[in-house]
């Protein structure tokens, strides 16, 4: 009798999470069909732990004498899904910044006079080996990295130009999806600059411990990459709790497949080109020349250690271009292939030279 009721309720489980996984695939496949670009994206993290699950929970009811196991998994898979819509689903972060059409014109305007915050990281370290007895009494070691010292220097950038092109939108959806993707490049002999700066650092601070890494990152702040354009009054369907709901019911793909039809996406690259090198010049060439040469302010000046001594550089040349656009832009085909700035990080070692995890020449230093 068990056996059949554990039948009974497998199949009801299977049936559940077949009929909206195929309702949800068909119905985003339909629109996808239309047009590829705006609705051809399927939750595929959503699409797999979802096939998952259910495939744990189902042989939890087929399989009795195993059903703990098989229902502790389906939980686990569970869980991870619930912790994955809350982290990384597009829709999540999107409705935490939804703008109105007038707050989104906003937005654009201050992303094309912002300045990139661009920092150095610098630690020194070095790497103890830990004694520890487990539960059972046995004794074990592991390798913990003990930090010494940390400092952040700031890098003052000199000049910057903003060659963000017009958002593409098409048509009158009440709700758009707006993917944001920054790219920043260097101007002039910036590169080698920063390149020398970061050997200024790490020769100023590598006597300090046994390791030290410098690592450079730059950002332009208050750039979200997911966001919902709200452009007119949309379903009431379509909301943060419905997201919610569908996750705890298991319903999530049939929920955000119905939403990415509904919903077009549109992208736009956010591209700043900065300047740290004062003899660049607009429509001039760039000087050959070394960081010797140039006559750069004192390093405390190029690289405080306080972000309040960052002072805001000139725009060097004002975007024209308008804010939206009908005419599908050249970048759109090619969003995927736009490059983010990385943090790169050199480690030095003065016992034995480790390996950096992205190599660049050392410099003279400033």
């Amino acid at each position: 009798m068990l056996d059949w009721i554990g039948y009974i309720i497998g199949g009801v489980i299977a049936a559940y999470f077949l009929l909206t996984f195929i309702i949800g695939l068909c119905i985003q496949s339909s629109a996808k069909s239309q047009s590829p670009e705006m609705f051809g994206e399927f939750p595929k993290c959503q699409i797999f732990l979802h096939v998952i699950i259910s495939i744990f929970l189902v042989l939890a009811c087929f399989i009795n004498y195993i059903f703990g196991v098989f229902l502790g998994i389906g939980l686990f898979f569970y869980f991870i899904k619930l912790l994955s819509a809350c982290c990384c689903l597009r829709e999540q972060q999107a409705f935490q910044n939804q703008r109105s059409a007038s707050e989104t014109d906003a937005f654009l305007n201050q992303l094309r006079v912002k300045v990139p915050q661009a920092s150095f990281y610098c630690e020194c370290y070095h790497m103890k080996t830990v004694h520890y007895r487990d539960s059972n009494g046995k004794s074990h070691t592991r390798t913990e990295k003990v930090v010494t010292f940390r400092e952040t220097r700031y890098v003052q950038i000199l000049g910057m130009i903003d060659q963000t092109p017009a958002l593409y939108i098409v048509g009158y959806s009440p709700l758009i999806y707006l993917k944001l993707k920054e790219q920043i490049n260097w101007l002039g002999n910036s590169q080698m600059i920063l390149d020398s700066l970061r050997s200024t650092i790490y020769l100023q601070n590598r006597h300090r411990d046994h390791s030290c890494s410098v690592t450079f990152r730059v950002s332009t702040p208050g750039l979200t990459p997911q966001n919902f354009l709200k452009r007119g009054e949309y379903p009431a369907w379509i909301s943060q709790k419905m997201l919610w709901l569908s996750n705890l019911f298991q319903c999530d793909v049939l929920y955000i497949c119905m939403m990415r039809s509904r919903i077009p996406k549109t992208q736009l690259p956010v591209i700043k080109q900065c300047s740290v090198d004062p003899t660049f010049q607009i429509n001039q060439p760039v000087q050959q020349i070394s960081v010797d040469q140039i006559q750069l302010p004192s390093f405390d000046q190029m690289c405080p250690t306080e972000i309040d001594q960052i002072t805001l550089p000139p725009i060097l040349e004002e975007n024209t271009q308008p804010l939206l656009t009908d005419v599908k832009p050249p970048y759109f085909d090619n969003f995927d292939q736009i490059t983010t700035p990385e943090y790169l990080v050199y480690h030095g070692n003065d016992v034995v030279q480790e390996q950096p995890t992205v190599q660049h020449e050392m410099l003279p230093a400033i």
